[in-house]
């Protein structure tokens, strides 16, 4: 390796996982300084993302501890529970009490609010994380949505925070506030909610390079979902899609995530009934339907947090346990955690070396 041409081992290396790549780091400080470098942990992760017969994507709950879990693995019948299962320690100097909220994950970073006071950027894989600077706090009472995207044009990571007030005695008078941390710039601006119907609310989903939320919008007395995206770039909201039209607010409950690009919605019909909704080109197919009969008992309903490449679906059962269901046979199985506070959030994250440290790779040259 020591007589090859430098772009020819990083292009090697390149095509190797994460784990191996941390563990060369050791063999030279030509090695150290290449893996530490941004534009190559963008070539690998872009390497890993085009090999079919990888798997990058892991699980994290924010359980005490925090857990990642190999969920293809498990969802492939692919060993014990125990044996796919990671426990990491808490990102930064601070030990949470009791409160961990996922604000969003991306190209291997994810964004947690540990305990409402110590908002962290961290990437579980190599474990480097950077406590951002604190927001200016939103009120109480309202709605929230969170999300974390990549800027391609900027080169940036963006996170976005959202508050929607509804205040008044029989008046509406609606407070709005949104948020936007730079990672470049490290620092946080306000901007522009962009309408005056619609409360968004949760946690952001990537897709095409934007975010995206479910938004509930007023339209005199009825009230019905409805899709809105923030372009990462422009920084602007837009509303995309209303959801199929037996899905309104009175009767569903429901969460968005994605499927690759795709945007997928499952909801409780509160009929009977849970479903999986793709969206392709702004309408709507139906992936599946449970009968509640056929679910596992639960106490409040269950969410979508994410999908295997044979199909099966994770859903999280109460913020207490995995749950994977098979559409092809029709089939639940179920995951063992593990956690001393009562309830978890999952997050799907990739495994790659992109840091939330901007200038860390120039520390190495």
């Amino acid at each position: 390796m020591a007589k090859l041409p430098q772009d020819i081992v990083a292009d090697i290396l390149s095509r190797l996982p994460v784990k191996s790549l941390l563990r060369f780091k050791c063999v030279s400080k030509p090695w150290f300084s290449l893996i530490s470098d941004s534009q190559f942990a963008k070539t690998q992760l872009k390497q890993a993302k085009s090999d079919c017969s990888g798997n990058i994507r892991r699980v994290l709950l924010t359980t005490s501890p925090l857990q990642s879990i190999d969920y293809e693995a498990f969802g492939f019948g692919d060993g014990s529970d125990s044996n796919i299962t990671v426990q990491l320690g808490y990102p930064g100097e601070k030990v949470p009490e009791d409160d961990a909220d996922i604000i969003g994950s991306c190209n291997g970073l994810v964004c947690i609010d540990f305990d409402s006071t110590n908002m962290v950027l961290w990437n579980p894989s190599t474990r480097v994380s950077r406590e951002l600077p604190r927001p200016a706090p939103f009120p109480e009472q309202g709605t929230f949505f969170d999300g974390l995207g990549y800027d391609t044009s900027g080169d940036d990571y963006k996170v976005i925070r959202g508050f929607i007030s509804t205040i008044g005695n029989g008046n509406v008078s609606r407070e709005t506030k949104v948020q936007v941390f730079s990672l470049k710039n490290n620092s946080w601006k306000e901007i522009q909610y962009f309408h005056a119907r619609i409360d968004i609310y949760g946690l952001g989903v990537l897709s095409n390079g934007k975010l995206h939320w479910l938004g509930i919008l007023e339209n005199g007395s009825n009230k019905n979902y409805a899709i809105v995206s923030f372009d990462l770039t422009e920084e602007r909201f837009t509303e995309v899609a209303s959801l199929p039209e037996h899905i309104d607010q009175t009767t569903s409950v429901v969460n968005l995530r994605n499927w690759g690009d795709r945007i997928v919605v499952f909801n409780d019909q509160r009929d009977g009934s849970f479903e999986a909704w793709e969206m392709k080109e702004s309408s709507w197919t139906r992936l599946f339907s449970i009968s509640r009969d056929k679910f596992p008992e639960y106490e409040y309903y269950p969410t979508l947090i994410g999908f295997t490449k044979d199909g099966k679906f994770l859903l999280g059962s109460d913020g207490r346990e995995l749950v994977f269901y098979s559409t092809k046979e029709d089939t639940f199985r179920y995951f063992e955690i593990y956690d001393e506070w009562p309830w978890f959030e999952g997050v799907i994250y990739e495994e790659s070396l992109v840091s939330p440290i901007v200038d860390e790779a120039s520390k190495f040259k």
